[in-house]
Parts: structure tokens; C-alpha cells; sequence
């Protein structure tokens, strides 16, 4: 006899060890299953449309709402998440991260900054023939870029792969030129038609030619804002001197070596 009771308690422990518990279903499809509107099948998965009012804690802890089949710690088939006292936490600029959502509705993080971000510096110097030549200038593979740009260092071509407002910033130095020498820069876009922005100034001075030891020209920059209409929309920077000029890629001087001409984009 006691051996019977023996392997009754066995069998019933097994039971509730292995169990799942469903509440308003007879039908759990998880280890713990809320079926809230009571509207599940007796047998076989229930629908999307059965799912929606449904909570599930899986055997991997994953919880479910609104799905019985979560594959993540939380997963929300569908609806909006709050939290009521959201505005008494905030965060720190400069070391908070942005939350956003994937494709598949995955939450992950970014430093959107960074994300949003093209810069790219000139190539190599730049011959421009002058008489009004638009030249486009030839920038080397992006040191900063993201999704949102595609750059074609062999044509110099940008191209945008979202829609949307774009600050863009352009700085140049061109060397060589006389005084009086009107600068260009621009923005065009791609098949060609009327700059999208545009700057210049006059060169109040002529410029030293090139010279093993000195590179200084005459520097010039402007920002402007892009609203780009569509995904896949092109454009290219161009630079035009109303006389031949050079353009410089990096400067030389008694203060020190480095970049002078360059491009940066930034999403807003």
C-alpha cells in the first residue's frame, strides 16, 4: 500500500512540475496562459485574431501579449506601450541613447548622432579651368557616414536613401586665384538643373601659387538646409570659380598641416 501511494505522489509531482497553467482556457499554449476574453479553441493554437487578448509566460521567460509565441523578453503583438511618469526621469544628454524600433518591431538602441551623420574630405586637389566651369568636387570615401547616404567616390555623386530634411555644410580653399576672383560653392542636383543651394564671395586678394612649403588659399564655407523628397534622390557639390583656381584638399602652413576641404550632411 505504501508503495502505491509512493508512485501516485511520483506520477502527481511530475504533473505539477511539468504542468502548464492556463486560467480561462482548458488549452494553455505556454507555461502560464491568460486566455482574457475566454474566446480560445479547446484544441490546436488559437488564432491571431483569439491572440489579442492573450498572456503568455513561456518556459524561457519570454512573456507574450497579445501573442502566444513571444521570441523576445517581452514581445507585444500589437498596441502602444506608456509609462505614466515618464517625464520625472530625464536623461542625460551626451550619454543617453536613443531608443528606436527595427523592422521586425525590436526595440534596440543608437547614438543617433553619429547615426545621422555623412562627412567626407576632399580627395586630391582640384584643377578648375575657371570662366564659370562647374566642377564637381571629388570627395574620398566617407570618414563618417550611415544608412540614410550612399557616397560614389568615382563620380561624386551622393545619394539619399530616405526622405527628409538635411542640414549640409560645405567648406573649401582654393589657392592661385587674383583678386577680385568670385568663389562658388554648390549643390546641385542629379540629372542637373538649378543649384538646390548655393554660396560665394569675392577674393579681396590674390593667392600665393602652390609652393613646396606653402599651401594657403583663400577659404570659404557655407551651410544650408536640403528637403530631400524622395528615397534614392541624388546630388552632387560642385565648386566655380569665375577664373582658374585650385582647389586645395589640405593646407600648409607656420601653424600646422591638415584638412581644408570638405563636406558634412546631418539628418534633422
Amino acid at each position: 500500500m505504501k508503495k502505491i501511494i509512493s508512485l501516485a505522489g511520483v506520477f502527481l509531482t511530475s504533473g505539477i512540475i511539468y504542468a502548464q497553467i492556463g486560467i480561462n482556457t482548458n488549452n494553455p499554449q505556454a507555461s502560464f496562459h491568460i486566455d482574457a476574453a475566454k474566446d480560445n479553441p479547446l484544441s490546436g493554437a488559437p488564432s491571431a485574431a483569439q491572440q489579442v487578448n492573450d498572456f503568455v509566460v513561456t518556459s524561457a521567460a519570454n512573456v507574450g501579449i497579445g501573442t502566444t509565441s513571444p521570441t523576445d523578453k517581452l514581445d507585444v503583438a500589437s498596441g502602444n506601450a506608456r509609462i505614466r511618469s515618464i517625464n520625472s526621469n530625464v536623461g542625460v544628454g551626451g550619454t543617453d541613447r536613443v531608443v528606436v524600433a527595427d523592422a521586425n518591431g525590436v526595440l534596440k538602441t543608437i547614438d543617433f548622432t553619429a547615426y545621422s551623420l555623412f562627412h567626407a574630405r576632399l580627395a586630391a586637389d582640384q584643377s578648375i579651368s575657371g570662366a564659370a566651369t562647374i566642377t564637381t568636387l571629388m570627395f574620398a570615401a566617407p570618414i563618417a557616414t550611415s544608412p540614410f547616404y550612399s557616397y560614389n567616390a568615382s563620380t561624386g555623386v551622393l545619394t539619399f536613401t530616405q526622405a527628409g530634411n538635411y542640414l549640409v555644410t560645405l567648406q573649401a580653399s582654393f589657392a592661385g586665384i587674383p583678386a577680385d576672383t568670385q568663389l562658388l560653392l554648390g549643390i546641385r542636383p542629379v540629372p542637373d538643373a538649378t543649384y538646390l543651394g548655393r554660396g560665394s564671395h569675392y577674393s579681396a586678394t590674390a593667392t600665393p601659387t602652390l609652393t613646396s612649403t606653402t599651401r594657403i588659399g583663400e577659404l570659404m564655407n557655407y551651410t544650408t538646409l536640403l528637403i530631400i523628397p524622395t528615397a534614392g534622390y541624388q546630388v552632387r557639390f560642385t565648386a566655380a570659380p569665375n577664373q582658374a583656381a585650385t582647389v586645395l584638399s589640405t593646407e600648409m602652413g607656420p601653424t600646422g598641416n591638415g584638412n581644408v576641404t570638405n563636406v558634412t550632411v546631418q539628418k534633422i
